[in-house]
């Protein structure tokens, strides 16, 4: 938005015609003697004939004489009519003169009330022009920076949730919110894990990882809080946890035992992701694999990433710009870090090499 102001400046030519004797007067413009009919203009006498092709002045429109009040602007001048109805900006959106301030985008002129009320993007949310600061999120919505503090966001889509961009939703414990776009897909109970492991399962077995343990736990957790409890504390957005205990007797182990706890809730395709970073943790332990803690998480990140990949939604494409902006040491750069050693060697070469990773 650009406002502009064109100056223009309007003056009255005041044209007198006398009849004079011989030599009583010198032309200002040629400098000889003036006999007969003449022009004063500003107390200066000129010959008729020197005044009007030396002196008077012509209209830049239409090229005619002008003899009374006009327009001089941007260094040119122009009769009042040729000026209204040629020269002067109209509106592009009302079509109407434009005079003193006004706004400007790609070329064309708008009334600063026209530009307000037909022009500037309007909020998704409350409708209004927007002026100032403003947020487009991933999904094309466009909002004042300030409803971000007086609504949620879904904790899956990242969507302000409300009606007009997401049909209102609902709320978990008070602390978590889904959108109502969100909800038809989401994990609420325990009999749709089935499928996500399954759906999981398949995807890791293209890229050579199988005979991961079977009959492993899954449980959905609604209170982000015990999962951060169950976890030991653990920072950061944490949307999964895996559980591991072992039996020894005689320093061999005897019996192992996996637990995973998933936040409820969650769209199937962040379910997955999620499930798919805690099996390739469970994969780590069952292979006896010590790793540093930004490979680890880095390369169970490429478990999720593996998931979204596959699925090709915008909402899996949020997820992935999520991760790859992420700056975790472990979950973002870690996850950087084994991307591009993937990119590099496939995941034949990662699998082969893991341990060897610093």
């Amino acid at each position: 938005m650009i406002k502009a102001f064109k100056k223009m400046n309007s003056y009255l030519l005041l044209l007198s015609f006398m009849v004079l004797f011989a030599n009583s007067s010198t032309c200002s413009y040629c400098g000889r003697s003036i006999s007969g009919l003449y022009t004063i203009l500003n107390n200066k006498h000129y010959h008729n004939t020197c005044y009007e092709n030396h002196i008077q002045l012509s209209c830049d429109h239409c090229d005619k004489k002008i003899t009374e009040t006009y327009t001089e602007t941007e260094g040119k001048n122009y009769h009042t009519s040729c000026y209204r109805d040629h020269i002067q900006e109209r509106c592009a959106q009302c079509g109407q003169l434009i005079s003193g301030l006004y706004n400007t985008k790609e070329d064309k002129q708008y009334h600063e009330a026209c530009f307000i009320n037909y022009i500037l993007p309007k909020c998704d949310i409350c409708r209004l022009p927007i002026q100032d600061q403003y947020i487009e999120d991933f999904w094309g919505n466009m909002y004042h920076e300030k409803h971000t503090n007086a609504l949620p966001d879904c904790d899956n889509c990242s969507r302000l949730i409300c009606e007009p961009l997401t049909g209102g939703g609902y709320s978990i414990n008070g602390k978590r919110y889904v959108c109502s776009v969100c909800e038809p897909s989401v994990v609420s109970d325990q009999s749709q894990i089935a499928r996500s492991l399954r759906e999981v399962k398949l995807i890791f077995k293209k890229v050579g990882i199988q005979d991961l343990p079977r009959g492993i736990p899954i449980t959905l957790v609604a209170d982000k809080d015990e999962l951060i409890r169950l976890s030991g504390n653990r920072l950061g957005k944490i949307r999964g946890y895996t559980q591991y205990e072992a039996k020894t007797l005689g320093g061999k182990t005897i019996s192992e035992t996996y637990h995973i706890y998933i936040l409820s809730d969650l769209s199937e395709i962040i379910f997955d992701a999620v499930l798919a970073h805690e099996l390739l943790h469970v994969f780590q332990i069952q292979n006896g694999y010590k790793l540093k803690s930004d490979i680890r998480e880095g390369f169970c990140n490429l478990g999720s990433k593996l998931v979204y990949d596959h699925d090709g939604s915008n909402l899996a494409r949020l997820q992935l710009r999520t991760m790859y902006e992420s700056d975790d040491p472990d979950y973002g750069d870690g996850f950087r870090n084994m991307s591009s050693r993937l990119n590099e060697m496939g995941w034949g070469g990662i699998l082969n090499n893991l341990t060897s990773f610093k």
